[in-house]
């Protein structure tokens, strides 16, 4: 159940920051700021019990995360805004968000992905048709596809760099919008 939540976190957060980016509401300045927020209210979360914060860490956050996975979509976010143009930024922010969650509904599914037996290939490739259609809103329709597809790939591989895992909401994001800009 927990899962289930963070995914529809997951989802609307991305949603609405697209929504919010799109019509001006938000920019890369009050991104920032709230990543600012976030990382110090991340480390407080190691030592205090923050109320509202400790509610929404116990519904929508893995265990002794402490809001690190949030931390890192605003740093996909960020960096995509920040090196992108707003038609790939947007889309590639809807690729982690609609992708990276449809991609878990793959759970349900039979059959291993190739690239990592961990993961189901039905995941991958409902998160990369949720990614596409989502995607297909800010940019054309083949790019949304293979914006889509690389970031699911990246969804699927478990990649480290000396020992760490490298964050999907930073890879997903970042992947996809190399390649829509590519195309």
């Amino acid at each position: 159940m927990l899962e289930l939540r963070r995914q529809a976190f997951h989802l609307l957060l991305g949603i609405i920051i697209v929504i919010l980016v799109n019509y001006y509401i938000l920019n890369l300045k009050i991104l920032l700021i709230v990543l600012f927020i976030g990382i110090i209210l991340s480390f407080l979360c190691n030592y205090l019990k923050i109320p509202v914060i400790e509610w929404f860490l116990e519904k929508f956050d893995r265990k002794n995360a402490n809001g690190l996975g949030v931390v890192t979509y605003f740093i996909g976010v960020i960096i995509v805004l920040g090196f992108f143009g707003k038609d790939i930024a947007l889309a590639s922010i809807l690729i982690l968000a609609l992708g990276d969650s449809f991609f878990h509904l793959g759970r349900f599914g039979k059959i291993k992905n190739p690239l990592n037996k961990k993961k189901l290939i039905e995941g991958s490739i409902i998160g990369i048709i949720a990614a596409t259609i989502a995607a297909s809103f800010f940019v054309p329709i083949y790019a949304a596809f293979f914006g889509s597809l690389i970031g699911m790939t990246f969804e699927s591989l478990d990649l480290k760099i000396r020992g760490r895992e490298l964050d999907d909401n930073i890879l997903i994001p970042l992947s996809s919008a190399i390649v829509m800009s590519l195309i």
